[in-house]
């Protein structure tokens, strides 16, 4: 059996100078190479050599370095430098790739932000140098991604972590980004060894449809997803379906819960604020082929080019409403129907009172809701009408926003409880008529 390696051991000229720890799949180290330079090396636990499919994974992984270092990805992504089989302990597979360094990731970039903000009591996003370097980062993560599926390449774990910015002002962006932990990245044109034998890896918050759905296979597609959900967060402010639960984060992402976004700041000439909305909202649609291309994407977000199909136009919220989106009709049915994804819909036919004991036949979120979170009820033109409790503990939330007066409601609208600029919402609940 395969042992840890600890700082100061050597193997196959690579000698361990710190252990980052343990992940899923394998033991990450720092080390430096037989010729002296830093590399971050890999131990893996998983494929082991007992496995039946470890000899194609590794066939497997020495196409997807030669896909990164013959293609423009060789830009945005972390190069491997070696791979071999060795012995410690018992026998297993190392790979070796180039240490990145003199940056950070993305995630740790936007938490840093976030506790400025905490101190100095400026919103990041509403500043315009910040707003700025968003900007940039946005286009430097897709122009990564649309560089990965140029060569066939799906990343499959993208997130904020996975996306390392360094800074360069030898080049136009003023940052290069490096995509990192691609090791079960895929290949769109061959299907994975392990497919059949375990899942596709992704992470909490950040799974496409395709990672989420049973003996469905990541694709660009899928990628293009995840990075939809980077860009909310970077030039929106907020993530669109964090969850702690990650049922109820797969059931807003089937329900394609999320409203095209309100940017935070203006998009530089010649891109447009609604063009790239639309775009956005567009990347997280459950339907693959309904999502842009990386390339398209790029494309939008600098002015280049246009979203598929156009965005509605722009709506001014009268009184008493949310707007999201196109204006559509408002309900005054008999009866208005709150549809969940696992019960018996609730049918409404007079002034109700929701909250906690009557939401539980939705699902253990109800817990989020206060014991009078919010009631629906008829305006005196006979429609159907949201209104908030404000001293209910979460927010009220109608299509993710938050919902701040009586607001008529449309069929197909989305009710729930969260927090809408942290991005959570619990219990999504869709209105239709009856």
């Amino acid at each position: 059996m395969a042992k840890k390696l600890k700082v100061g051991d050597v193997i196959h000229g690579y000698r361990i100078t710190k252990v980052f720890g343990p992940g899923m799949m394998a033991i990450s180290y720092g080390a430096l190479s037989p010729r002296g330079t830093k590399v971050f090396f890999k131990q893996y636990k998983s494929p082991s050599p007992a496995v039946i499919w470890y000899k194609d994974f590794v066939t497997y992984q020495r196409e997807l370095s030669a896909r990164v270092g013959d293609s423009k990805a060789g830009n945005f992504a972390v190069r491997q430098v070696d791979a071999f089989e060795d012995t410690w302990g018992g026998r297993c597979y190392f790979q070796a790739y180039e240490f990145v360094e003199n940056g950070a990731d993305l995630q740790k970039v936007l938490d840093d932000e976030r506790e400025q903000h905490l101190r100095t009591k400026v919103a990041p996003t509403r500043d315009g140098a910040v707003w700025a370097r968003h900007v940039t980062w946005a286009k430097v993560l897709v122009a990564g991604v649309a560089a990965l599926h140029e060569g066939n390449i799906v990343h499959a774990d993208l997130k904020p972590a996975n996306a390392y910015l360094i800074q360069d002002p030898t080049i136009g962006s003023g940052y290069q980004l490096k995509l990192i932990d691609m090791d079960f990245s895929l290949l769109a044109d061959r299907r994975a060894p392990w497919h059949g034998f375990q899942g596709y890896v992704g992470t909490d918050n950040y799974r496409s449809p395709e990672h989420i759905a049973r003996d469905d296979i990541p694709s660009p597609a899928s990628d293009v997803f995840t990075c939809g959900l980077m860009l909310y967060e970077l030039l929106a402010g907020r993530h669109p379906y964090w969850s702690d639960d990650q049922a109820a984060y797969a059931s807003q992402v089937r329900a394609y819960a999320a409203s095209p976004p309100a940017l935070v700041g203006a998009m530089p000439s010649p891109a447009n604020n609604a063009e790239v909305s639309h775009a956005l909202h567009q990347c997280l649609s459950p339907d693959a082929g309904a999502r842009p291309t990386a390339a398209e994407l790029r494309a939008v977000l600098s002015g280049r080019g246009q979203a598929r199909s156009a965005p509605p136009p722009p709506v001014t919220a009268s009184p008493g409403t949310v707007a999201a989106g196109a204006p559509r009709p408002p309900l005054a049915t008999p009866v208005l129907v709150l549809e969940g994804p696992d019960a018996k819909p609730l049918r409404i036919g007079v002034r109700t009172e929701l909250g906690k004991g009557l939401m539980r036949q939705f699902g253990p979120d109800a817990e989020f809701w206060d014991n009078a979170q919010c009631v629906i009820e008829r305006n005196s033109a006979g429609q159907w009408t949201l209104v908030p409790n404000e001293r209910a503990t979460n927010e009220t939330l109608l299509n993710g926003r938050k919902v701040l007066r009586p607001s008529v409601l449309s069929a197909s609208d989305l009710i729930a409880v969260g927090r809408e600029a942290k991005g959570i919402i619990k219990l999504p609940l869709r209105v239709s008529a009856g």
